[in-house]
């Protein structure tokens, strides 16, 4: 097949199932799980013939030739093609027997096939414009997905905040993208390749503005406080946002546009990373919510790729990307099957709240096993493939920040290794282990789901084992003291996890420390405020500008009432007036011209008589 063609039908194959599935209509119900997995299936064997290629390239004049419509698919492309169309063919596997019962599952897999087809235009796109254009589309997808039960309220207030700090980020991006144009003429990423770009201050601003993109889309500080409230929409959608596609975007993009990156501006990205990293980590540890324990573990390892990139190791970052997927998606996956499994037991209470479950593990084998598995890999234990990237990541901080005060990131990362683990050890003891804490729910009535949900548990499992990514377990650079050390943290992690929650009978004794999150801290400091002002400006149409316009409307009537009275009565009544005492006049005089000899003389008496009283008076 040619290249160029395969690379148009990789891109369109989705779009193409959105439209069909969305104008079938509910008459689609029946089929539009298996016709977006099989759309998926094909962009995923397609992609997969892309690596037996060299790079290949598109370009068609669109706005125009320095600004063309360009798709390209080198080494990282063709990767991520492939990871991403893989969970999303096993999300959608999986959501054939979650969404079963859904009379909307046409809407949702429609949805589905749009948002996969946006996250393959950003990863083909060659140029920043054709990248900034899916982006937004993704931005449009994930909030259709997430308010895909808009029937509730949390759900679409989730979608709507997702939608409004995404819009924050995406302006500096944009404006990001204007400063690129503006010194270089051109936005393809091969341009993004001088080593003069390092001595130019411009370009410090230029790389915080596209950062931003990343910021809002990779979940990081202070603009992450979307991510955790989009758990409002189906699990699946979650393991497909939080695992391999939207949030991975802006790790994806910082990998693209590292070359342009100045020393200071990778300082800001490392910083900001940091944060993120131990700030996700600190709040996990408080959830009770088995999905957002997830969601904020999100965005705790969001902030540690970023983080690599920050002290120049877009590569590791890459690399956790990759591992993270598989792990991540796992996790939501296994989550999905625990409140899947809860939902059709019964109903009347919260299926996602850990201090109602308890001793799973033997109702729910396999999501056990896949489960463990994914939580070792995501806390990093050896013999995992979490295990490979965040020591490559780790190693590469402790080299780069050596005998300098930047040796504060790899600290903190390992730290956040440790409170990773202790948050994972924690639910996964409330969620499999101890006696079952539910009155509402008999623990005989759980059951495990069909193998459409567990074959995407088992493969995920198996690939968060290390031997995909290094046929050595340990992996082919190992640097022993960073390995010992964070491996030392982790299970000290886990040891304390377990001791603290090891004899949990009772809701009562899973007490928690809330932390002050960004979202009470926007609410106090710009949310209420700014909902005051509304008010006033509320009051202020509504008393004053409305007063103004009410009151000059009411005397613009009466003036109006009065000049149509002078013009009725004055102005017309002056000529009207006149009219009428000329004519009564008229018919007075014309009495006296009857043609009557006597009424003459009686009239001429009349007149002698006046005129001779007038005289003597």
């Amino acid at each position: 097949m040619n290249p160029e063609l395969l690379l148009w039908i990789i891109l369109l194959l989705p779009f193409a199932g959105f439209l069909l599935l969305i104008l079938s209509g509910k008459s689609a119900n029946t089929w539009a799980g298996w016709l977006g997995l099989g759309f998926s299936l094909v962009g995923f064997g397609l992609s997969f013939s892309t690596t037996q290629l060299p790079t290949i390239e598109v370009t068609h004049t669109w706005i125009s030739e320095a600004l063309p419509f360009t798709l390209r698919a080198d080494d990282l492309t063709q990767k991520m093609l492939l990871l991403v169309l893989f969970i999303a063919s096993l999300v959608q596997l999986f959501s054939l027997e979650y969404m079963r019962e859904d009379s909307s599952r046409f809407r949702y897999f429609a949805f589905l096939q749009l948002f996969v087809g946006s996250m393959l235009g950003i990863l083909l796109a060659n140029n920043l414009l054709i990248l900034y254009v899916f982006w937004e589309l993704v931005g449009l997808s994930s909030y259709l997905l997430i308010s895909f039960w808009y029937t509730k309220p949390e759900a679409v207030l989730a979608a709507r905040k997702a939608f409004l700090v995404n819009r924050i980020g995406d302006v500096g991006l944009a404006l990001g993208i204007f400063g690129v144009y503006n010194r270089l003429g051109t936005l393809d990423f091969t341009a993004l390749t001088t080593p003069e770009f390092i001595a130019d201050p411009y370009w410090t601003a230029i790389g915080l503005l596209l950062f931003c993109g990343t910021l809002a889309k990779s979940a990081q500080f202070p603009l992450h406080v979307w991510l955790p409230d989009a758990m409002e929409g189906p699990t699946p959608v979650s393991a497909l946002i939080h695992a391999a596609t939207m949030v991975a975007a802006g790790v994806y993009l910082l990998a693209r546009i590292f070359p342009i990156l100045t020393p200071e501006a990778l300082i800001v990205i490392a910083i900001i990373g940091t944060i993120t990293m131990v700030m996700g980590a600190l709040y996990a540890l408080t959830q009770t919510d088995i999905k957002k324990t997830m969601a904020y573990s999100t965005v705790s390892q969001l902030g540690l790729m970023v983080l690599a990139v920050g002290v120049g190791a877009p590569h590791a970052a890459m690399f956790h990307l990759f591992t993270h997927a598989f792990f991540k998606a796992g996790l939501f996956l296994s989550s999905g099957s625990v409140i899947h499994s809860l939902h059709h037991a019964g109903h009347g209470f919260d299926a996602q709240d850990v201090r109602l479950m308890g001793g799973l593990r033997k109702k729910l084998p396999v999501t056990f096993i896949a489960y463990t598995v994914c939580a070792a890999a995501l806390s990093g234990l050896p013999f995992t493939s979490g295990f490979l990237s965040k020591d490559e990541i780790l190693h590469e901080a402790f080299h780069a920040t050596a005998h300098s005060w930047k040796l504060v990131f790899p600290v903190a990362a390992t730290i956040s290794a440790g409170l990773t683990a202790f948050y994972m050890a924690k639910q996964w003891r409330l969620v499999f282990f101890g006696n079952w804490r539910n009155d509402h729910l008999s623990l005989e009535s759980v059951h495990e789901s069909s193998w459409l949900q567990k074959l995407p548990l088992v493969l995920l499992a198996a690939l968060s084992l290390p031997f995909l990514f290094s046929w050595n377990p340990l992996g082919e650079h190992l640097n022993l003291g960073v390995a010992l050390g964070s491996t030392a943290v982790a299970l000290i992690g886990i040891v304390m996890a377990w001791i603290r929650y090891r004899s949990i009978e009772r809701l009562d004794q899973i007490r928690d420390v809330p932390l002050l999150t960004l979202d009470q801290l926007y609410h106090t400091l710009i949310v209420n405020p700014f909902l005051k002002f509304a008010d006033f400006c509320t009051w202020v149409d509504r008393v004053i500008v409305d007063g103004i316009v009410n009151a000059s409307a009411k005397s613009q009537v009466i003036l109006a009432h009065l000049l149509g009275w002078l013009d009725r009565y004055v102005v017309d009544g002056i000529p009207t007036g006149t009219a009428y005492v000329v004519g009564t006049v008229g018919k007075v005089t014309r009495r006296f011209q009857g043609g009557q000899v006597q009424s003459y003389i009686v009239a001429t008496m009349l007149g002698l008589a006046a005129l001779l009283i007038w005289w003597t008076w």
